[in-house]
């Protein structure tokens, strides 16, 4: 096989390559994995965007999504606002599995809302 690749000029991301060769997961989560892992820190998306970007469905992403999170390539810290009383979902990406101490070094953070 020929891998033609050009150039990036600007607006690229370098993923690690065992992010692509863990056998663990579906082509679908890794796909999904490299899209949030694209996004800047803070940004807001839905499952239902996630969706809406792509010609897989929404339970498709969220099958994707569940793998992530059973695999611990995304975790969901769910808190509640003392004042409001109200319920918050964070999720937290990671481009290798995370262990189950606090990882080491920056975050990619990514807020998944219900759909």
């Amino acid at each position: 096989m020929r891998v033609h690749r050009t150039a990036p000029l600007r607006a690229f991301a370098a993923l690690a390559k065992s992010l692509s060769r863990d056998r663990r997961l579906s082509w679908g989560a890794v796909g999904v994995l490299a899209y949030l892992l694209c996004l800047p820190n803070g940004s807001w998306i839905t499952e239902r965007i996630l969706a809406e970007r792509r010609r897989e469905g929404c339970m498709a992403v969220v099958a994707s999504l569940r793998e992530l999170e059973e695999r611990r390539y995304l975790r969901r810290v769910v808190s509640r606002d003392p004042v409001t009383r109200q319920y918050s979902t964070v999720c937290e990406v990671f481009e290798r599995p995370y262990e189950s101490r606090s990882p080491m070094g920056e975050m990619q953070k990514v807020r998944l809302a219900a759909a």
